[in-house]
């Protein structure tokens, strides 16, 4: 009798477990329609190519940045074309607007690195192929590389894979309002 009872509770643990849904690979559809969903609700115009004017961009033009899952930027500001741009390796005063994609999108974080004065270090470009060693996402990483100039501003979709180290592990996509100032030294 405990031998039968055993096999059927472990039988519909079985059901039970294939019956649910939640899997990672199922989360990650569902961050795609997400993303999807804001895209269509924003009138966001997605492109293929990188548009190479300020013109181009558009008001709500955004870029598929190819290889980096669901990745989109769009430039706003090209920012001081004057100074040198960005490069590996340079600091960065970062202030942005952390927003959720969802119909009832909410700001969920503000931060501007300057409010922190000497005490918080800057933000450090380091390429959008390595991650980050700081406080960071790769998603910035991958902004900053278009952005280039001190006083750029951009908009950015970024996926789950290159959020935070805590959004990887939920898969919940943010969008970004960042603006830069390159730090010289």
């Amino acid at each position: 009798m405990r031998k039968t009872s055993i096999y059927i509770l472990s039988l519909l643990g079985l059901i039970l477990a294939s019956c649910n849904n939640n899997t990672y690979s199922n989360a990650l559809k569902e961050e795609e329609k997400l993303i999807e969903n804001f895209i269509k609700r924003q009138g966001i115009i997605v492109v293929k190519d990188q548009p190479s004017t300020m013109e181009e961009w558009g008001d709500n033009v955004y870029w598929q940045v190819p290889d980096k899952d669901n990745f989109y930027f769009h430039l706003v500001e090209e920012g001081d074309t004057t100074q040198p741009a960005l490069k590996v390796k340079d600091w960065v005063n970062l202030q942005y607007i952390q927003y959720t994609l969802d119909a009832y999108a909410d700001t969920i974080r503000f931060w501007n690195t300057e409010d922190y004065g000497e005490t918080n270090p800057q933000i450090q470009y380091t390429s959008p192929n390595m991650m980050p060693s700081d406080n960071s996402c790769m998603g910035w990483q991958i902004a900053m590389e278009h952005m280039k100039y001190s006083g750029a501003q951009c908009k950015i979709i970024c996926p789950s894979k290159l959020g935070f180290t805590n959004q990887n592990s939920n898969v919940i996509p943010f969008g970004f309002d960042m603006k830069i100032k390159i730090k010289r030294f």
